[in-house]
């Protein structure tokens, strides 16, 4: 990603998230970047916001239409996958600037947080705590919420997060599921 261009897209996209009164945080490898990197990781393909899917539902096509007004290209995103869906969101990818990203809706379910890939049929999962307690972080001059126990986050989703990785493909979630664990009942089962 071009930093500058990024930076630009981050702060348009959080302006319409902020006015529309929804809570979001930065996640994956954006959230990676401000903690340990104090910047976008170099890397870094795109820029990863979460929210809360039932922060998501109720504010998306003003989030949709705001973004459209603010000059960037959006697509909202329902179901790739096989199982049935109830026909609700779970992102909305944006693009501007030269440059793209997403804010994806986190689903509640059994202790976790998931959101399904938007290109493969596997979801990924996090505890749900370290989605729903946020703290603050300064992001190239702005205060931006990321998980309160950033450490544990990191951790659940990077493993060693500490140690910079140059390649994305080896950036692996120590919890991806696929598509069935949602029927699973077996909490102990689910990472």
């Amino acid at each position: 990603m071009r930093e500058i261009n990024a930076k630009k897209l981050l702060f348009t996209v959080a302006d319409v998230l902020e006015d529309t009164g929804v809570e979001f945080f930065l996640s994956l490898g954006t959230c990676l970047g401000a903690v340990r990197e104090k910047g976008f990781i170099e890397i870094d393909e795109d820029i990863d916001l979460g929210i809360l899917q039932e922060n998501l539902l109720p504010k998306a096509q003003i989030i949709s239409n705001q973004l459209i007004k603010k000059g960037l290209q959006i697509e909202v995103i329902d179901h790739r996958h096989e199982k049935p869906w109830d026909g609700s969101i779970y992102a909305i990818k944006f693009r501007g600037f030269g440059e793209h990203g997403d804010v994806a809706g986190f689903v509640k379910t059994k202790g976790k947080r998931a959101v399904p890939s938007h290109l493969q049929s596997h979801w990924f999962v996090i505890t749900a705590k370290l989605l729903e307690e946020l703290d603050e972080i300064e992001f190239y001059g702005r205060k931006f919420k990321i998980p309160k126990n950033a450490d544990a986050y990191l951790t659940e989703v990077y493993g060693d997060w500490r140690i910079p990785n140059k390649k994305v493909a080896d950036c692996v979630w120590l919890c991806k599921k696929s598509e069935s664990w949602l029927e699973n009942n077996d909490e102990d089962s689910i990472c």
